[in-house]
């Protein structure tokens, strides 16, 4: 490429970055765009996505107490997800869904530039993601080192190799690395878009595989129908990630074949990788939820109890006052006594639910061992594998505490 002067750079920067098709003409000013929809897109995933991602750290860390490899990689993820959102919003402000022929040549490059940054670190997050899931997958249906065991590993492995890969060729495809996205400067570069219809080909495999998963042995445990299909779903939930990875695959072929409209195809291809991460943390954080809810009507019912203490302690001030007043209502004496009564009401639930549970530990621990790994209300250890009858009745009476 022959070296530009600045001027003609400028002129070529602030024209169209594309030819438009016949019968149509650049409109640069206020081109078509999705700018409304991408927007409400991202801030209702991002929102649901935080949600799920603070109820599975917080069920695990103050009430489950006890945090595992797999939450400290859903943490990475986390992170990794926060990272991929900021180039992904600021895509939005430059190439929100528009046709090449209708934006500049300066918001196609920053258009190329935040498009890359964000493949980078959407392939940081979606393996961090899965490695969660699939180590949670050994905590929960793992009772011993079995092919189940050894095949997560195995993928997990798989996984890491193909993204650190991946995301070295992403980053080093061009000679200088600037040339991926300034269009107007002279280097050498890979196939990229080839790269991302392979990568988009092998993440959706790989979120079949991980959805599959658990199906073999849920169906496999000594429990009601009811139960199973409850469980089920609840691991079920990653099919939308695969209906995503999907969806991005269709457009990673459409970028790859087109050749005037790498914008729009861009765009939507990167679009369709934030349903598909945001899936991912609600499969992974799903789990964790019936214990927290557990927690929370816990609480409710304590409010409860609080409120109608309130409310009698209010209901006898006001018959105190209007007995200083009119001669009426209970003696200072009596309403102390009603108040203390009350609490003491309260109290005797109390302990009666704490007998109830201790009584219940005592039962658990007759039958199996001790619960070393509360993951979950209705997976709180490991042992729902097939290996004996023994080990089935244990992992499904597991299973059903919470579901």
């Amino acid at each position: 490429m022959v070296a530009l002067t600045s001027a003609q750079r400028e002129a070529i920067l602030n024209g169209p970055a594309g030819y438009p098709p016949a019968g149509k003409t650049p409109n640069l000013s206020d081109p078509p765009n999705m700018h409304a929809v991408g927007r409400i897109v991202h801030l209702v995933l991002f929102i649901v996505a935080s949600l799920c991602f603070i109820i599975r750290i917080y069920t695990k860390a103050c009430v489950v107490r006890h945090v595992r490899m797999s939450d400290y990689m859903m943490i990475i993820a986390w992170l990794g997800f926060i990272g991929y959102f900021v180039p992904a919003w600021l895509l939005g402000n430059v190439a929100p869904g528009v046709d090449q022929w209708n934006m500049t040549m300066r918001d196609f490059i920053k258009m190329l530039y935040y498009f890359r940054v964000g493949s980078v670190l959407y392939g940081i997050c979606i393996f961090f993601i899965k490695a969660s899931i699939l180590l949670q997958l050994v905590e929960i249906f793992c009772h011993r080192k079995d092919t189940f065991y050894w095949f997560c590993h195995t993928v997990i492995w798989i996984n890491f190799l193909f993204y650190v890969i991946s995301t070295f060729v992403e980053i080093f495809s061009c000679r200088p690395i600037a040339a991926a996205w300034d269009v107007l400067i002279s280097g050498k570069c890979m196939n990229v878009r080839l790269l991302n219809v392979i990568a988009s080909s092998v993440n959706g495999f790989f979120d079949l595989i991980i959805l599959v998963l658990p199906q073999t042995r849920i169906w496999r445990l000594q429990m009601a129908l009811r139960r199973k299909l409850a469980v089920s779903t609840v691991f079920l939930f990653g099919i939308l990630a695969c209906a995503s990875a999907i969806t991005r695959l269709a457009y990673a072929v459409l970028l790859f074949t087109t050749t005037n409209n790498i914008a729009y195809y861009s765009y939507m291809a990167g679009l369709w990788t934030l349903p598909e991460l945001v899936a991912g943390i609600i499969a992974g954080c799903l789990p964790s939820s019936p214990k927290f809810f557990q927690r929370l009507r816990q609480n409710k019912m304590m409010t409860k109890w609080g409120s109608s203490l309130q409310n009698l302690v209010a209901s006898r001030g006001g018959l105190s006052h209007r007995r200083g007043r009119g001669g009426g209502g209970l003696s200072g004496d009596s309403y102390m006594m009603e108040v203390l009564k009350e609490g003491s009401k309260i109290k005797q639930q109390q302990q009666q639910q704490e007998q109830e549970h201790q009584e219940h530990e005592r039962h658990r621990q007759r039958k199996g061992p001790p619960d070393q790994y509360p993951l979950t209300s209705f997976a709180s250890a490991p042992g729902t594998t097939d290996q004996s009858t023994s080990d089935l009745s244990y992992s499904a009476e597991r299973l059903g505490e919470g579901v």
